[in-house]
């Protein structure tokens, strides 16, 4: 069974541009939202395609257009074979006991493709030095925890062909260097933008992939 999101972040989840771009770039016409949450994308997307969702729970915010919405296991969704051009799939693997399960299901019910996205838990040797990690590793309802090769992977064995796999939502360092040199005022605004010009290396919290059936 699928386990229960954190229901407070996603009862309050807003669109993200970066997804919805990809939805916009890459969807088919008919288009299943698994683990759709509040059901944002299937709100603001109801008018350019035929679009549905479904969660483990009901939302309440699920109450304004009910008949695009309904309660359903990721891992055993209640569609014909091939009965949607695409599946989307936003941070909803990293939940589920069984992932490759539900990317069998993703597949059997897409006609074209599937556009995911999962939190990046890949660790650099830098944070580990420094003792620190992203968010995802101590959110007790993550079961999984992805980087991009293992995500890829994993869709291509569920049949799919990955055509786009990149990183989205760049983590910005500036809140914790601010907290810990003190960069208040003028002096520390014009650090923040000396700083910001001369990073090497960018981190990301999210991988996304765009995969073809």
């Amino acid at each position: 069974m699928l386990t229960l999101k954190n229901s407070i972040s996603y009862a309050a989840r807003g669109v993200n541009t970066e997804r919805l771009n990809a939805i916009l770039e890459n969807a088919g016409q008919s288009v299943l939202d698994v683990g759709c949450g509040n059901g944002t994308y299937v709100l603001k997307l109801a008018d350019r395609y035929n679009i549905l969702g479904v969660d483990i729970q009901h939302f309440e915010t699920w109450n304004a257009m009910p008949h695009l919405f309904s309660v359903s296991d990721a891992s055993e969704l209640k569609f014909k074979d091939s009965s949607f051009d695409t599946v989307l799939s936003f941070e909803t693997l990293e939940h589920l006991p069984e992932p490759k399960k539900a990317l069998r299901e993703y597949y059997r019910i897409c006609r074209k493709n599937l556009i995911l996205t999962v939190p990046n838990c890949d660790i650099t040797s830098g944070m580990r030095q420094s003792l620190m990690t992203y968010y995802h590793w101590v959110d007790r309802t993550h079961v999984n925890f992805f980087d991009m090769d293992t995500i890829t992977e994993a869709v291509k064995e569920a049949g799919f062909k990955v055509v786009k796999h990149y990183y989205i939502n760049q983590l910005s360092l500036l809140p914790l260097l601010t907290e810990a040199f003190n960069l208040s005022g003028l002096l520390g605004k014009l650090v923040q933008k000396i700083l910001l010009k001369r990073q090497q290396r960018k981190y990301y919290i999210t991988c996304l992939v765009v995969a073809e059936k």
